[in-house]
């Protein structure tokens, strides 16, 4: 684990937003970033990931009279994809990832920032969600936020074993160092959706400042965010762990069989409460296994944890994550 880093310089953060048919919120994302407080340099990098509404035109028009503003337009291959995209393009110090329809506090950045400089994690993130009003005007939206108190900061150096158990984060959430960013390669390609993969390779590498104080706010109106899609959510969460345990042996055998019980068990509850599976179905039998030890924590059985989600929704893959059979008959 790395000490406390003294910098003599003003860091530069690059905001990396992933944006896909979200014109209705972009007025108050874009209110939000411009509003960050603070002694650092900016970079705002959109990556329009094949929207089909208004956003590109829309962007292009908030940001007009921004200075150092990137936007990325190419073929919808979610976000994952996306923020890779906006990572390769990043000259930052720092990384601020933000969904398109979030907002960030005012404070939200600098706050950050002063988690990653005085703990001498590599990371920092929040956990506090509120919503916001998206038919308020930004402004409204910007005055209605409850002003930061004094909170203190609480370093994780278990992060690890928390992600592994479940995700801690969502990507609005947190900053991180851009070097160790790039290091890990971003979030995983393999994977659709880009929280999880990208938690877990950061908790890897680093422990997390825990900053108690309301960072970001997620819409009211949740319809058209990938968080409604549980399914989708649940499957990838498991994709996510099987890739990240398959590229790390190293991980002690003892936190692999945990993080993989967690897996089976997400299958498992899935498989009672929305396949009507009974009570010794597959999914549940391979929940027993990972628990007492039965069933290995190998790549085959953690992928199968993925099955049951794509039996009862319609799930996006990337290109290279086709189902083989190997991982339709895993046990």
């Amino acid at each position: 684990m790395v000490g406390v880093v003294q910098e003599t310089a003003v860091p530069k953060v690059s905001f990396v937003v992933t944006v896909y048919n979200k014109a209705p919120f972009l007025p108050h994302v874009a209110a939000g970033l411009a509003a960050q407080r603070g002694d650092f340099e900016r970079e705002f990098i959109f990556v329009n990931d094949g929207s089909t509404d208004a956003s590109p035109s829309l962007l292009r028009r908030l940001t007009a009279r921004w200075s150092n503003v990137h936007i990325i337009d190419q073929e919808n291959v979610g976000p994952s994809a996306a923020f890779n995209a906006g990572l390769r393009r990043a000259s930052g110090d720092l990384i601020k990832p933000l969904d398109g329809d979030d907002v960030l506090t005012p404070w939200a950045t600098d706050r950050l920032i002063a988690a990653v400089m005085t703990s001498g994690c590599h990371v920092a993130y929040a956990t506090q969600q509120e919503t916001y009003d998206q038919a308020r005007s930004s402004e409204e939206v910007m005055v209605a936020m409850r002003p930061p108190r004094d909170s203190g900061i609480e370093r994780y150096d278990d992060m690890l074993r928390r992600s592994l158990r479940r995700p801690q984060t969502t990507p609005s959430a947190w900053l991180a160092r851009a070097d160790l960013a790039r290091r890990i390669g971003g979030c995983d390609p393999r994977v659709f959706i880009q929280d999880y993969s990208i938690e877990l390779r950061l908790a890897a590498e680093s422990g997390f400042a825990h900053v108690d104080e309301q960072i970001f706010l997620s819409p009211q109106t949740r319809e058209g965010r990938m968080s409604q899609n549980e399914a989708q959510t649940l499957h990838d969460i498991n994709l996510a762990l099987a890739h990240f345990l398959d590229d790390h042996p190293d991980i002690p055998l003892a936190l692999r069989q945990y993080a993989f019980a967690r897996a089976a068990g997400r299958a498992s509850a899935w498989a009672r409460r929305r396949a009507r599976k009974g009570p010794l179905s597959r999914d549940f039998l391979r929940y027993l296994g990972a628990r007492t030890g039965m069933i290995p924590p190998s790549f085959a059985n953690c992928r199968a944890t993925c099955r049951i989600f794509g039996e009862t929704n319609e799930i996006r893959l990337m290109a290279d994550s086709v189902e083989a059979p190997p991982y339709l008959a895993a046990v």
